[in-house]
């Protein structure tokens, strides 16, 4: 799950389209239409993290299922942990912070840095993490109880 966190990061960095800052006379100002951009950026990051830790988590629990309830807190720990991974990724290599960049002039557009700022994007990770252990384990009592039945 790490490495998919890490994954994901490089996913959000590729997909997201932040919102660009316009350089005016009077400084760089961001614009209502660009503004968008900056919830759009969260929402990509929680579709990949939701996608991400869902497929991930049903995965972990088919394999390791017989492991029991120690599935839960394992994956949520490492969901929580892969999208802070995700989020550093995306900030780190994403646009720099509009105000630091040099050479601006007017008319310029300057891409706003990838940010989430809120906690609740982080916590989608680990609910659809939570879904797909419930999921996964659906499915093993289904096919549990196929084999039951098939065997009497």
């Amino acid at each position: 799950m790490l490495l998919l966190g890490i994954a994901a990061g490089f996913v959000w960095l590729w997909l997201a389209n932040p919102a660009e800052w316009e350089a005016r006379a009077e400084g760089i100002v961001l614009t209502e239409a660009a503004a968008r951009g900056e919830f759009a950026v969260i929402v990509v990051f929680v579709l990949i993290g939701a996608v991400t830790s869902l497929a991930w988590a049903w995965g972990a629990t088919v394999v390791l299922g017989d492991i029991g309830w120690v599935i839960t807190p394992i994956v949520v720990v490492l969901s929580v942990v892969a999208s802070i991974l995700a989020w550093r990724v995306g900030v780190e290599l994403g646009p720099p912070d509009p105000g630091s960049v040099s050479g601006v002039k007017v008319g310029d557009t300057i891409p706003a840095r990838l940010a989430i700022d809120g906690v609740a994007p982080f916590l989608v990770w680990p609910i659809f993490a939570l879904v797909g252990v419930v999921l996964g384990t659906m499915g093993q009592r289904e096919s549990a109880g196929v084999e039951r039945s098939g065997s009497s």
